[in-house]
Parts: structure tokens; C-alpha cells; sequence
């Protein structure tokens, strides 16, 4: 008879959450489940995005689930590192740039795009 072997929401909800704890992402993430009628639905954040695949495989696999809705964040902690040199952007401004005997002037300077690195070479001494 249909509906025999069916897994009440109450008792999916506990085997998920089981089962996302076991996948030892459970510390670094956020995660809210909600279970209606075998549909799952995944909400809240990761705190890295390969905590994702984890997570769907381990829910995936319970019995009872019928479908997944991800719509779990990806929300990744901020940190300056101090080790890293970080990228400057600079505004779109003119450059004046002088050789050794060669002065520029206004007329002569150059406009270079905000997002075009500038080389710049250590001046011979």
C-alpha cells in the first residue's frame, strides 16, 4: 500500500541533522533545515564553498528524501592577511614620467587606465 514506507518529516529532520554533523562541517557553517513532505529545504551559510558537495551527498542519501532545495550561502570570512601584498587599484590618473636629462611636461603626460598595473622599475643609480 502507498504511503507505507514513508519517513515523517519529524523523523527525516533528525537524520539529517545527524548526518550533516557527521560530515564535520557542522562547525564552520550555518546551516537551517527544513523538511515538508520529503522535500528538503538548506538555508543559512558556509563559511567555504567546498563545504557544499558534503553536505548535499550526506542529505542525499537519507532515506525518505525526495528533493533538495539548496539555498545555502556562501559567506567567507574577510581577513587581511598581513603575509599577502594586496592589490591596489587606483584611480584613472595622469602619470608624469621622467628620464634622466629629460624632463616632462603637463603636455607630455601620459593617462593610463585604472585597472592596467603600473610597472614600475627601480631608477639606476
Amino acid at each position: 500500500m502507498f504511503g507505507q514506507n514513508q519517513v515523517s518529516d519529524r523523523d527525516l529532520l533528525k537524520a539529517i541533522n545527524q548526518r550533516i554533523a557527521r560530515t564535520g562541517t557542522s562547525s564552520q557553517s550555518k546551516v537551517n533545515v527544513t523538511v515538508q513532505q520529503g522535500t528538503v529545504t538548506l538555508t543559512g551559510t558556509l563559511q567555504h564553498a567546498i563545504q557544499r558537495s558534503p553536505i548535499l551527498k550526506a542529505i542525499s542519501r537519507v532515506a525518505g528524501v525526495r528533493r533538495v532545495n539548496d539555498q545555502m550561502q556562501h559567506v567567507a570570512k574577510k581577513a587581511p592577511r598581513p603575509d599577502i601584498r594586496q592589490n591596489v587599484h587606483l584611480p584613472k590618473s595622469t602619470l608624469l614620467v621622467e628620464s634622466p636629462g629629460v624632463t616632462a611636461t603637463e603636455d607630455q603626460a601620459v593617462d593610463l587606465p585604472a585597472d592596467e598595473p603600473v610597472d614600475e622599475q627601480p631608477r639606476p643609480e
